[in-house]
């Protein structure tokens, strides 16, 4: 996975960058390695590098708003999977920022919801279980 480290070199920070409180940087680390996974697929399947700064970004963003419910909603409990999972199936959760959101982004980021959906779904079936 240094080939993601390379794409996204701020990856292991993320956690950081979403955490309001002590609880919250524990479950963002939580997240990562399903997110990681995600990221280094799409790596593999030879997108651009333009392309893939869309997803990963899309993937940042998505985290921030796992972490901000999970904080809002106490769901500290809630199995970092089955968040994730319910937070991208269909068109995902929408954005904080959505109303400054073109629709292109809006579009893109649904569709990188959709992706990561189908991602989640064939690695760890409808139900999810830990990472290998």
């Amino acid at each position: 996975m240094t080939e993601l480290r390379e794409w996204a070199p701020d990856f292991d920070e993320w956690p950081d960058s979403w955490m309001g409180v002590d609880e919250d940087l524990v479950y963002g680390r939580k997240l990562l390695p399903y997110m990681e996974r995600f990221l280094a697929d799409l790596l593999h399947q030879g997108l651009s590098r333009r392309t893939f700064v869309r997803y990963k970004n899309d993937v940042w963003s998505l985290g921030g708003i796992i972490i901000k419910q999970v904080s809002l909603y106490d769901e500290y409990d809630v199995d970092p999977l089955e968040k994730l999972m319910e937070s991208v199936e269909g068109d995902g959760v929408v954005p904080d920022d959505f109303e400054y959101m073109s629709e292109d982004e809006l579009r893109a980021f649904e569709r990188t919801c959709r992706r990561f959906e189908k991602f989640l779904i064939m690695e760890f079936g409808e139900g999810g279980a830990s990472p290998r």
